[in-house]
């Protein structure tokens, strides 16, 4: 029995079905939006925009935001969604890269804070250019709030791949007012990485080798039990 259970943990350790596959990356995410409440730029967008690395919509990698709050404030009317989007800011956004650009955009009544938890996988793209998620915040005619971010005014930016997500993050630009009313100062959203958990084959394999273990010490006490009777 001990080599039939040494040979069943070689198997498994050769097989697919057994190996250990990397849990998907999640982090959890807060924006501070209180420079926002009662700005009469308002009210405001959230905007996911999420492009193929590829070129080609092959839909290797998915992106999930999830428990969101909007620290007093709410989310209002209904999602703009295009390309692999779907979802809403009351029931979580589910993004595929299964187009070339997708996109989701939502209304939004600022509150103090804007926080979720952000799950991504991490598949690498053909020919080297990774998928890429990038996080703005609209005012009310559709222009993004002013960031320090180089190229483009967005607050989170992050490529996926099978080394994990990068992320950058940038702050309001004080120095430049909304299409209505002053500048607003926000800081940089905080970014914080979660312990993943084992996928669900990871699982059964080690169910499969305790169940084994214990088939084992039981057949091993039968045994010695016979051999004082």
């Amino acid at each position: 029995m001990l080599r039939l259970l040494k040979t069943f943990f070689f198997v498994c350790a050769l097989s697919p079905m057994c190996q250990t596959v990397s849990a998907d990356s999640i982090y959890n995410v807060t924006l501070n939006t209180a420079p926002l409440v009662g700005h009469p730029a308002g009210p405001f967008y959230v905007e996911w925009t999420f492009t193929d690395g590829s070129g080609v919509g092959d839909a290797n990698n998915t992106v999930t935001m999830s428990n969101i709050n909007f620290g007093g404030g709410s989310a209002l009317g209904d999602p703009l969604v295009f390309g692999g989007a779907s979802g809403s800011l009351e029931t979580g956004v589910a993004i595929t890269d299964s187009s070339v650009l997708s996109l989701f955009s939502e209304q939004f009544a600022p509150g103090l804070q804007l926080s979720f938890s952000l799950d991504l996988t991490s598949n690498d793209d053909a020919g080297g250019t990774s998928d890429g998620l990038t996080l703005f915040v609209l005012d009310s005619s559709g222009v993004p709030i002013p960031t320090l971010a180089p190229f483009g005014d967005y607050f989170i930016g992050a490529t996926l791949g099978s080394t994990g997500a990068m992320f950058d993050a940038y702050g309001s630009d004080p120095s430049r007012a909304l299409t209505v009313g002053d500048p607003v100062s926000i800081p940089v959203p905080t970014i914080t990485a979660v312990s993943g958990t084992p996928e669900p084959n990871s699982i059964y394999f080690l169910g499969a080798a305790l169940a084994a273990m214990a088939v084992l010490k039981h057949r091993r006490h039968r045994s010695s039990t016979r051999q004082f009777r």
